[in-house]
């Protein structure tokens, strides 16, 4: 009987989650709560089943001999399953930074995606591709994968680009704006690029920008789409 209550119980469990995953799924759509609140399920999620776990060792050898010994036996399963879920990530991270001096602002190859580095977390590493996305890798993924890092920087290319200001643009501004532009291309290596502001002869403000690429090609990409976000287009 005690194995009846707990394979149903097991079913109710199961069949409540979708559920509410199905809801989730309809209240995200019509933004009906904050993303944060729906992040929480999983979380709901794997508590419910590891105290279903427990309850269900309670349930069937609560009266048995070695009871405390299956008891400490799930304990250590789910320390170890957590353990492994939190760090494993976090040790592959350390040793992937230390191995492949990986740093802000370098373009790399992946087997799952191709980008800048944005940023290095503890257990992530988060690309820009060509298309502006953000990418989210954990470390794990790359620990036994083939990435392409790109050229030393002796191999880089240095571009000179004048962008002449509107009567009605901020200098500081529209500075800031192309730098954070340019740090998020893929086209653009290292060194971080020099923008500085300047004035003709002709008393005009321009921005001098100085930026580096492995080809050509990439630097009239990037000219482009600097002389867009400058509005000359």
């Amino acid at each position: 009987m005690s194995l009846i209550i707990f394979i149903l119980a097991g079913f109710l469990l199961f069949f409540m989650f979708q559920l509410l995953g199905r809801a989730r799924q309809t209240f995200a759509q019509k933004k009906l709560w904050h993303r944060s609140a729906g992040s929480l399920l999983p979380l709901a999620e794997l508590i419910l089943w590891v105290a279903y776990a427990f309850w269900g060792i309670h349930l069937l050898f609560g009266n048995h001999i070695y009871f405390d010994l299956v008891v400490g036996i799930m304990v250590v399963l789910v320390i170890v399953a957590i353990a492994w879920f939190v760090f494993r990530d976090l040790f592959a991270g350390v040793l992937l930074k230390a191995e492949k001096a990986l740093e802000p602002g370098q373009t790399i190859k992946t087997p799952f995606a191709e980008g800048k580095i944005k940023h290095l977390g503890s257990r992530s590493i988060e690309l820009i591709n060509d298309s502006g996305e953000l990418v989210k890798i954990p470390y794990s993924r790359l620990s036994n994968e083939l990435f392409i890092l790109p050229p030393d920087n002796e191999d880089s290319l240095p571009h000179h680009l004048e962008i002449i200001l509107q009567n009605n643009q901020n200098p500081d501004e529209l500075r800031k704006r192309i730098r954070e532009n340019l740090i998020a291309m893929p086209w653009v290596l290292l060194p971080v690029p020099d923008i500085t502001v300047i004035k003709g002869k002709d008393g005009v403000l321009k921005l001098h920008v100085m930026f580096y690429t492995h080809i050509r090609s990439h630097a009239a990409i990037v000219e482009e789409k600097l002389k867009i976000i400058a509005g000359q287009y």
